[in-house]
């Protein structure tokens, strides 16, 4: 896949996802993706549906409450094919040991305050063509506390007709693009709107501070 470095967009998005100062772009084997014109995918608990560039798809949300701060969101993504309702996949993120396609997500919300992982859909134009966009942040702590400070990586996924191997869905989130997101955060929410610009979800708690720590 050919990536396309864009130095003119919002600060936010030139942080994470270009490649404008030479000292990066010796790291990086390839420029970032180009990411225009993002509009957020709002979701409410229930069925959420949407039109996309190729048909309508639904995310299905819902909240596994389990009697302390570990509870979570379950995602599921469907279409219609051939009059069935069909599961839209995703793929596995880099370096995982299955990689098979997921048929469910779930995020890590913690005490909301806090979040560990973090999912946002939205809408927008993927190297010039109009994209249904999947966004997942995963904020490791290590062997620190929940709250603490904590780096943040950003996966970023299109919506995309399978090309896969046999057994894949009909349609799935490809992935496009890792990014780690400079600094440290305290919630995988707050790195997620620091990178993207969208707004928090409704289930996200209003940031504390630009990284979502308490200073």
């Amino acid at each position: 896949m050919r990536y396309v470095a864009v130095c003119s967009l919002p600060l936010f998005l030139i942080s994470a996802f270009t490649v404008c100062a030479p000292a990066l772009a010796r790291n990086m084997q390839a420029a970032s993706p180009k990411l225009e014109q993002l509009t957020p995918l709002p979701l409410h608990d229930g069925l959420n549906s949407f039109n996309g560039p190729d048909g309508s798809f639904s995310v299905f949300q819902t909240w596994r409450d389990n009697g302390n701060a570990w509870g979570y969101h379950l995602y599921l993504v469907t279409n219609t094919v051939e009059g069935k309702t069909s599961v839209i996949g995703v793929e596995a993120r880099p370096g995982s040991s299955d990689t098979s396609l997921r048929d469910h997500l779930s995020d890590a919300p913690h005490t909301r305050e806090d979040a560990l992982a973090s999912f946002q859909f939205a809408k927008g134009r993927l190297d010039g063509k109009p994209s249904v966009l999947l966004f997942e942040a995963i904020r490791d702590p290590g062997e620190h506390p929940v709250p603490s400070p904590a780096p943040t990586v950003v996966y970023v996924y299109s919506l995309t007709h399978s090309d896969g191997p046999p057994g894949w869905t009909p349609a799935y989130f490809h992935f496009v693009k890792k990014n780690s997101v400079p600094g440290t955060f305290c919630s995988s929410d707050t790195a997620l709107k620091a990178v993207t610009g969208l707004p928090l979800s409704a289930d996200s708690s209003p940031p504390l501070s630009a990284d979502g720590c308490l200073h």
